[in-house]
């Protein structure tokens, strides 16, 4: 098993911050899995999981062995006529895992098509996109404890999903390693065309197949946010706040044009459209600077973490002046 020293991560961050890793691996089973914790445990080295990258910001240099789980097996475990279960290795690329479904007649990712990172990944986020989130899909999620190699089943349950939450960013953060991910898709179209782009592109166009709604997807992901290859970024920065009816209705009593969704909990305001009505769009902080084209976008020009969340906290604290409203952050620090 190979094992680097003081290797650079900046390929594998779409911000594109160029950090460091004492040691870094990136095996592809699970005895290779094993030599890498035998080889931390011997150095008494921490142990730190990076999925696909696309959510995190890096410390310049990063303590300890970080390791890259590659394994991507897609079994079929059962099947009905109606459904299917299938067991899909954690280093899968989340996009073409989605696109795969597609072309084998599993439905019900078309609205997550095109997010970055990887399957392990999709559960600790708990990912969601125009009206979907990955919980619904998962059946359990497979792992190992970093601490001894035990090997752990959590079913969907188990794993506390909330909005981009799971037990894998509480009480597992750091503590686990996820092998698998086992999803129930079904083989009955049912394509979700709730979220307002979609609806107006199904007025125009028909009721979409699961395929085509998967490329209107694309379309509109595209349209909205960059290219990490081109641009780097970490995708939408900011989690959409969701407040009480109440302060809901007197900020809309100050600004009758912003947009809402209802939900179980209170009111989702888009955290873009905080962002922009501020006129933060374009604007630079040091070496960060907001998309010009979408505010929750926040393009890395060529600084470490210490300007990202310094352009962060400029954000978070304009908003709370301005709406009395705490924005959270999406992309988690890796350190």
């Amino acid at each position: 098993m190979n094992i680097e020293s003081s290797s650079s991560l900046k390929q594998f961050n779409t911000l594109a911050i160029d950090a460091v890793a004492e040691y870094f691996a990136q095996p592809v089973t699970m005895k290779e899995v094993a030599e890498c914790l035998q080889f931390a445990r011997i150095r008494n080295l921490p142990v730190k999981v990076l999925g696909g990258g696309s959510n995190v910001v890096m410390a310049d240099h990063i303590p300890g062995l970080v390791l890259m789980y590659r394994a991507q097996e897609c079994e079929v475990l059962h099947q009905t006529e109606s459904e299917v279960t299938v067991k899909v290795g954690a280093g899968y690329d989340w996009h073409q895992f989605v696109l795969e479904s597609l072309s084998r007649g599993w439905y019900g990712l078309e609205n997550l098509a095109y997010i970055p990172g990887t399957v392990g990944a999709a559960p600790v986020q708990n990912i969601g996109a125009y009206g979907v989130e990955v919980k619904k899909f998962i059946k359990s999620v497979n792992g190992i404890y970093l601490s001894d190699g035990q090997d752990f089943c959590l079913s969907a349950q188990q794993c506390g999903f909330g909005y981009r939450e799971s037990c894998f960013k509480d009480e597992l953060d750091g503590k686990v390693l996820i092998t698998s991910v086992e999803f129930t898709l079904s083989k009955i179209a049912d394509v979700q065309i709730g979220y307002a782009p979609l609806g107006k592109m199904a007025k125009e166009k028909g009721v979409p197949t699961p395929a085509q709604l998967a490329q209107w997807v694309i379309e509109v992901r595209e349209s909205k946010l960059p290219n990490p290859a081109k641009l780097p970024n970490a995708g939408s920065f900011f989690k959409n706040p969701v407040v009480t009816k109440e302060e809901y209705l007197n900020l809309l009593s100050k600004y009758p044009e912003m947009p809402s969704y209802a939900q179980d909990d209170g009111i989702k305001i888009p955290a873009g459209w905080l962002i922009d009505e501020l006129g933060l769009k374009g604007v630079s902080f040091g070496e960060i600077k907001v998309h010009e084209f979408q505010a929750l976008v926040l393009v890395n020009e060529g600084g470490n973490a210490e300007a990202v969340l310094k352009a962060a906290q400029n954000i978070t604290g304009a908003v709370m002046k301005t709406f009395h409203i705490e924005l959270e952050q999406e992309p988690r620090l890796f350190i």
